[in-house]
């Protein structure tokens, strides 16, 4: 038994080793591109941006003061969409974070149908901080993240 098994050790050993010079065989390097032709020619022609790009506007925020409270909703360029996975917050300075919500979804939980608002008490204003919004325009296939400063004070 124990014949057979250095035996079959041997053969896969041969066999390991044969499989090996196979591959290691003699290969010619590859051949160097001419000298008068340029390298950047060799590579595939990429796609062109259209020469009319649209300037992105970043979200902005509607404010509607009530009599204890300040009602804060996200507004974007039309046809653009939240994103509902990675929603608006607004981070205060001071380390306070208030997300904005929407009661509605799309079916694949990935925008928000309506838009998004937050309900802050006035008492705590002022808010200094940053909002950061992810969103998708109707002519593009990946959303964009956004960030802009804001100062909430009460009139």
């Amino acid at each position: 038994m124990s014949i057979f098994r250095s035996t079959r050790r041997h053969s896969l050993l041969a066999l390991t080793a044969l499989g090996l010079a196979a591959c290691a065989g003699d290969r010619a390097p590859a051949p160097a591109p001419p000298t008068e032709t340029p390298i950047a020619s060799l590579l595939p022609q990429l796609p062109q941006l259209s020469k009319e790009l649209r300037e992105v506007v970043p979200p902005d925020l509607d404010l509607a003061f009530g009599t204890d409270s300040v009602r804060l909703t996200i507004s974007v360029e039309p046809g653009a969409r939240v994103n509902a996975l990675l929603p608006p917050v607004l981070e205060g300075a001071d380390g306070r974070r208030f997300v904005l919500r929407a009661p509605t979804v799309t079916g694949d939980s990935a925008y928000f149908v309506e838009r998004a608002s937050v309900t802050i008490a006035r008492s705590a204003l002022p808010i200094r901080g940053t909002l950061r919004t992810s969103f998708c325009r109707s002519d593009e296939r990946l959303c964009r993240s956004a960030e802009r400063d804001v100062l909430l004070e009460d009139r």
